[in-house]
């Protein structure tokens, strides 16, 4: 499971094979793209293009590629020999050529060896023509050499690529000899069905795969070199993608921990804003009845009436269902105005209030009348201000305050 996932993410899951061949004697190029998926390999797709700009409107951008090189800029030869040394087979099958100038592959079967050159500042300059139109090349096979990878699932004597005919004989290649007029064929490859002018490039997808290498060449250190180039970039791609997610994740985080404690702070001023209103009416009514009680304090001690002593009764007789709002001892008979005598009703007061309970008032009433200093007891308004509330208005007379 974790191979899976590292090559996954050193890969990816498309694969990519490129030929540059010759097809009535122009050069073109076949590209087959596999999608590895459950376990299973499909064809995604596989085209022909004239040129590498063409191809990579095709390719996906940053695509990793298996180049082959199978075109006239590729010298081929077959040989026989017990030689081993693939440079000394080179130089064999070509003795005059100088060797620093050129990429060689030599694949063998036996004492069959099959060898092709190209020049390495022909193959360069593909790469970088590839790399331009973001496509990465990883790996380079030269000449039909790649077709060592598929020969096992094939069960014909003789197979055709783009360009040439390869003959089988007891599961060995024995002959690869160019043919530009082929007719198109199938094949079938584990439910695959491959075109001749895509085996080439079909190989080389597998190959990025099954990393089979039967060949000898001079540029295993290049193949090295990009396949390290192309796993340095979809690292640092890779890299800056789960970056990005995790920047999107750490923000939409932060957002809703910002966001719950925004509202938490909203919510707590919110309910400050309540106290402190709260706070500054209970401060208002609590001076209120602070003046209040001073008044009641004062009238209660006061040695010259006896308004506290009908104060205190009254109070100690009122029923829970009665609320005061107004008590006149001796209240005015007129507004005060400057240089008018002052007229008070003497031995008069007057109570004004809320009733929620009629019979209890007229009881309230009735023990008020018991009082020895109560002369009589006059109802000047009584009224309903609502379904359970009445207000009333009530005028006691009573004995002469220096009488008692």
């Amino acid at each position: 499971m974790i191979n899976k996932v590292l090559s996954y993410l050193q890969y990816g899951n498309r694969f990519c094979g490129i030929e540059h061949t010759t097809k009535n004697g122009n050069d073109i190029i076949i590209s087959t793209i596999l999608k590895h998926s459950k376990k299973e390999l499909d064809i995604e797709t596989a085209f022909e293009a004239n040129t590498i700009e063409e191809a990579s409107q095709i390719i996906k951008k940053n695509q990793h590629a298996f180049l082959i090189i199978n075109n006239d800029k590729v010298l081929s030869k077959q040989i026989e020999s017990e030689q081993k040394d693939a440079l000394k087979l080179v130089y064999k099958a070509f003795p005059n050529i100088n060797i620093d100038d050129f990429l060689y592959e030599v694949f063998s079967q036996k004492n069959t060896h099959f060898i092709s050159l190209c020049r390495k500042s022909y193959v360069q300059k593909i790469i970088e023509d590839y790399k331009k139109n973001n496509i990465f090349i990883i790996s380079v096979s030269i000449g039909n050499s790649v077709i060592s990878v598929i020969k096992s699932f094939i069960k014909t004597n003789e197979i055709y690529s783009s360009n040439s005919k390869i003959l089988i004989e007891d599961k060995l290649i024995t002959k690869i000899e160019k043919n530009d007029d082929l007719a198109n064929q199938s094949y079938s490859l584990n439910g695959l069905s491959v075109s001749n002018t895509c085996l080439l490039s079909f190989s080389g997808a597998l190959n990025s795969i099954l990393k089979i290498d039967v060949t000898e060449t001079n540029f295993n250190v290049n193949k090295e070199l990009l396949l390290g180039s192309f796993k340095q970039h979809r690292f640092f791609q890779q890299f800056l993608k789960f970056a990005g997610l995790f920047l999107l994740l750490g923000l939409l985080i932060n957002f809703l921990v910002f966001n719950h404690y925004f509202n938490s702070v909203n919510e707590l001023t919110q309910i400050s804003a309540v106290n402190q209103s709260t706070k500054s009416k209970i401060v208002t009514l609590n001076e209120a009845v602070s003046k209040k009680q001073k008044m009641v304090d004062d009238l209660l001690k006061s040695n010259g009436s006896r308004s506290s002593f009908y104060v205190n009764e009254i109070i100690h007789s009122l029923p829970k269902s009665i609320m005061l709002s107004e008590y006149n001892y001796q209240p005015l008979v007129k507004r005060i105005k400057t240089e008018k005598e002052i007229k008070i009703e003497g031995d008069i007061i007057k109570i004004s209030g809320t009733s929620n309970d009629s019979k209890l008032f007229s009881n309230w009433i009735s023990q008020l009348e018991k009082n020895n200093w109560v002369v009589k007891i006059n109802i000047e308004d009584y009224g309903a201000t609502s379904n359970s509330n009445s207000d009333f208005t009530i005028k006691i007379e009573i004995h002469n305050d220096k009488q008692d």
